[in-house]
């Protein structure tokens, strides 16, 4: 629970995490993608995956033109 006291590299707090879906949700609202609930799924399907990809510090299109083959 106090590993940030330990490790430096930790953040304290979970802010990040709760940051970060403000950022999809405002674009699939301008994107018009959640006037249905397929649209929407859809979106944040893509949206996970290419964010994952970026955070583990992999080629984003490189994953997603994987996963259509």
């Amino acid at each position: 629970m106090w590993q940030f006291l330990k490790r430096p590299a930790i953040p304290p707090t979970n802010n990040a995490a709760e940051r970060s879906p403000r950022t999809v949700v405002m674009a699939r609202k301008v994107a018009q993608c959640s006037k249905n609930a397929e649209g929407g799924q859809t979106y944040m399907r893509i949206k996970s995956t290419v964010e994952t990809a970026h955070q583990a510090g992999q080629d984003r299109d490189g994953v997603l033109t994987g996963l259509m083959r």
